[in-house]
């Protein structure tokens, strides 16, 4: 079954709160995506604008005007809960050496798939000591945080730079679709590529108005 992920789709002022939802999964007509029903994202700012909200709950929502949305809450959350798992990765790590990650192994198998099947690929990534560490840690059902392994490049960057990680992803999903109907998509999981993506939407994000809208979908 394909994975599903989280898109988050600009909407102009002026939408009506109770076409939020049908109008962001309309807006995904010009993409890949599938909408499968909001997602209960955002922080919001108060509770005496729960009629312009999308699905209000407690202080989220899956919705609503950029004014009411508390998007830098969402931030300080997300920089301050990775910097508390970076230094618990690096106690987890302690004494290992950097590790290589998955798509390194990938791009040999691809390049040489007759003498390096994809198997022995997986093989040499997951024996790395680092990443046995991660996945050891993980295996615990007392753990305080899980460890992803798709987050060992920014992981390997230091506490700040993992910690400004965090404040990029807070807001954005895995895609997200702009006023103009653009999509902007990381095309790679490599930390290159999702820091292009993550200045680029987080970019957009601070250019829309106040009263612009955000709807977040999940989507596959």
């Amino acid at each position: 079954m394909p994975q599903t992920s989280l898109t988050i789709v600009c909407l102009p002022d002026g939408t009506p709160a109770h076409h939020l939802a049908t109008t962001a999964a309309t807006r995904l007509a010009g993409t890949p995506l599938t909408a499968l029903g909001i997602a209960g994202h955002f922080i919001t700012r108060t509770r005496w604008h729960r009629g312009s909200l999308l699905q209000p709950r407690k202080n989220t929502a899956a919705g609503g005007p950029v004014r009411h949305l508390d998007l830098q809450a969402m931030r300080a959350a997300a920089r301050d809960a990775f910097w508390r798992r970076w230094h618990l990765w690096n106690q987890v790590v302690a004494g290992t050496r950097p590790a290589q990650p998955y798509w390194t192994f990938l791009d040999r198998h691809r390049a040489h798939p007759g003498t390096y099947p994809v198997a022995t690929a997986r093989q040499h990534y997951l024996a790395q000591p680092r990443i046995a560490s991660m996945l050891t840690y993980n295996a615990l059902p007392n753990r305080l945080t899980d460890l992803p392994t798709s987050h060992l490049e920014a992981l390997q960057t230091g506490a700040h730079s993992y910690a400004h990680y965090g404040w990029l992803r807070a807001v954005p999903g895995r895609s997200l679709v702009c006023l103009d109907g653009a999509h902007l998509v990381a095309a790679t999981d490599r930390y290159v590529t999702e820091m292009a993506y993550l200045a680029a939407v987080n970019h957009h994000i601070s250019l829309l108005h106040h009263r612009d809208v955000l709807v977040a979908l999940h989507t596959r």
